[in-house]
C-alpha cells in the first residue's frame, strides 16, 4: 500500500467536497446522469477496446495501491541476496539454494536459483531471466496504460454528457421548468469526467509506472546474487556488487561496519 495515493485521494476529494458541501448547487454535482455517462461510458469503451483480462489486471493493480501490501525494499534484495550467497557457500553451493525463496517476489527467486542449477550458465541464466523481467515489466506497464487511457477518455465522455444536457436544455426552452435537470448533467458531466482524470487516473497511472520501475530493480538486484553465487563469488564479493543498488549499504561497507572477515 502507498500510503501517498491515500493521502493525495483523500486530500483532492476534501478540497473538492468543501466546495460543494453546503452548497445550493451540491446536488448537481451528484447528478446521477452525469456518473451514468462518464463512468459508465468509459469503462465500456475501456470493455471494446482493451482485453477483459487487462482490465482485471489494472484494477487488481489499483487494489494494490490502494490496500496493505508486503513489498520488498532495495536494502532487503540486497541482504537477501548476501544470505542466500553464505547459505550457498555453507552448504556446497546453488543446489544448497533448491528450496530457498519460494515465497519471495512470487518465486521468482527460487525460479532465478533452479534455472542456475539447470543450465549451469550464468550467460543463459540472464537471458532466460531478464525475459521474466522484462515480461514482468511490459505487463505492469499495460496496467499503467490502460488507465492513462482512461484519463484520456473520462473528460471525452463528460463533453458527451455536456452534449447531451445542452440538447436537452434547447429541446426544453418552451417548458421551463425541465431545463434545471438537464443543465445540471450538462455541467455534472464535465465536472465528474476532468475530476475522475486528474484526481485519479493519472495518479494512479504514474503511481503504477514507478512501481514497475522499482520492481524491475529489485528483480535486477535478485538476479545478479544468483549470477554472482553461480559464479562461485564468495558472500563478501556478492555484498560488494550488490552494494552498488544501496546507498545505505554503500555507507555501512565505506563506515567499516561491514568488515571483509564479518562478510565471510
Amino acid at each position: 500500500m502507498n500510503i501517498g495515493v491515500w493521502i493525495g485521494l483523500l486530500g483532492g476529494l476534501a478540497i473538492v467536497l468543501s466546495n460543494i458541501i453546503g452548497k445550493s448547487a451540491g446536488q448537481a454535482f451528484v447528478n446521477g446522469h452525469g456518473i451514468l455517462v462518464v463512468v459508465g461510458g468509459t469503462f465500456a469503451a475501456m470493455l471494446i477496446s482493451t482485453p477483459i483480462g487487462t482490465s482485471f489486471s489494472a484494477l487488481k493493480a489499483l487494489l494494490r495501491l490502494l490496500l496493505p501490501q508486503r513489498e520488498m525494499s532495495v536494502d532487503e534484495a540486497v541482504a537477501e541476496g548476501v544470505r542466500l550467497a553464505r547459505v550457498a557457500q555453507g552448504g556446497g553451493g546453488l543446489l544448497a539454494l533448491r528450496d530457498e525463496g519460494r515465497g519471495i517476489l512470487d518465486g521468482f527467486v527460487n525460479r532465478a536459483i533452479m534455472v542456475a542449477i539447470s543450465t549451469g550458465e550464468s550467460d543463459e541464466t540472464r537471458r532466460i531471466m531478464e525475459k521474466e523481467i522484462k515480461h514482468r515489466r511490459l505487463a505492469r506497464q499495460e496496467d499503467a496504460n490502460f488507465w492513462r487511457t482512461v484519463s484520456v477518455l473520462s473528460p471525452m465522455f463528460g463533453i458527451m454528457g455536456t452534449l447531451l444536457g445542452m440538447i436537452h436544455v434547447l429541446s426544453t426552452l418552451s417548458d421551463p421548468s425541465k431545463m434545471g435537470p438537464y443543465m445540471a448533467l450538462a455541467l455534472s458531466s464535465a465536472f465528474i469526467g476532468i475530476g475522475m482524470a486528474n484526481l485519479l487516473c493519472v495518479p494512479v497511472a504514474g503511481q503504477l509506472r514507478l512501481t514497475a520501475m522499482r520492481e524491475t530493480l529489485i528483480l535486477e538486484i535478485v538476479l545478479e546474487g544468483v549470477l554472482d553465487i553461480t559464479s562461485g563469488k564468495a558472500p563478501y564479493l556478492v555484498e560488494l556488487h550488490l552494494a552498488s543498488y544501496s546507498e545505505q549499504r554503500r555507507l555501512d561497507m565505506a563506515s567499516g561496519l561491514r568488515s571483509p572477515e564479518a562478510a565471510a
